[in-house]
């Protein structure tokens, strides 16, 4: 039986959107997940004959882009469920191994999905994609809050989350696949401008959308990534596109970094 169903509506002319859920004690986590939406303009919850949400497109985005992003939202809501990522008592507020597998993994499931999708994708530029993912990763902690474009150390990074403190726990880079010269560039700019000390669980996620033979892209981000300077190890592969890599610190050589390789094709 379906969690979810949109039906599509319309009112002098402007388009809307219905979101019915089966599971009614969920319309308040739902409809703050899907009101962050780039696609969404704002949700409200109304009541009819039954409760529902009501999605209104945001400017520039049609009811069809708008449908896209909705069910990709709401089909890895519903493949997944909500974690706190637990945090070490060590003092430095880092997540756990547990919660940085449970982080990588939900990106991997939006990524997924988002495959699925080349009539919303392949509007995306970094910032899109970065832009898709944060509300899905804001979703997956109560105590945790995602944001795009953060200042850290002395750069804004595309993805942060920081626990109720505000002490980073993870930080993740988008880019455009554009050749393995690009991930050279991607590494330096996650290792000398956003990671400071503290900071030892990252991922730097490529989109592809120009290039045939994924396989071999893959492959060319794998050396890549090893004949990097301060590359120090590859602990094995999470999954087909996310690999992972130990790195050491540029400021301190006896401090290392997680860093996961994750590639998504979306030609």
């Amino acid at each position: 039986m379906p969690e979810y169903k949109i039906e599509r509506r319309e009112v002098f002319e402007k388009e809307y959107l219905k979101v019915f859920l089966r599971d009614k004690t969920k319309f308040q986590i739902i409809g703050a997940l899907l009101s962050e939406l780039q696609s969404v303009k704002n949700v409200n919850i109304t009541e009819n004959k039954e409760r529902d949400l009501t999605v209104y497109p945001a400017n520039l985005y049609s009811s069809d882009e708008t449908t896209l992003e909705l069910e990709i939202a709401l089909n890895s809501y519903f493949t997944g469920s909500p974690i706190d990522p637990k945090i070490e008592d060590n003092g430095l507020s880092h997540i756990s191994d547990i919660a940085y597998s449970q982080i990588l993994e939900k990106i991997l499931n939006y990524g997924c999905n988002l495959e699925k999708y080349k009539d919303l994708y392949e509007k995306f530029d970094e910032e899109g994609f970065r832009n898709f993912f944060l509300p899905h990763l804001n979703s997956i902690s109560t105590k945790h809050t995602a944001t795009g474009e953060t200042f850290n150390k002395i750069g804004k990074t595309d993805i942060l989350i920081q626990d109720e403190n505000g002490h980073n726990v993870f930080i993740a880079e988008c880019k455009i696949w554009n050749g393995e010269s690009g991930v050279e560039d991607a590494i330096n700019q996650l290792l000398e401008r956003y990671v400071n000390w503290r900071d030892e669980k990252v991922a730097v996620i490529f989109f592809n959308k120009t290039v045939r033979g994924f396989g071999e892209i893959i492959l060319k981000a794998i050396n890549a990534f090893k004949a990097h300077k301060n590359y120090k190890d590859y602990t094995g592969r999470r999954t087909e596109t996310s690999h992972s890599f130990i790195f050491t610190n540029p400021d301190d050589s006896e401090k290392t970094i997680k860093i996961e390789l994750m590639l998504f094709n979306c030609v």
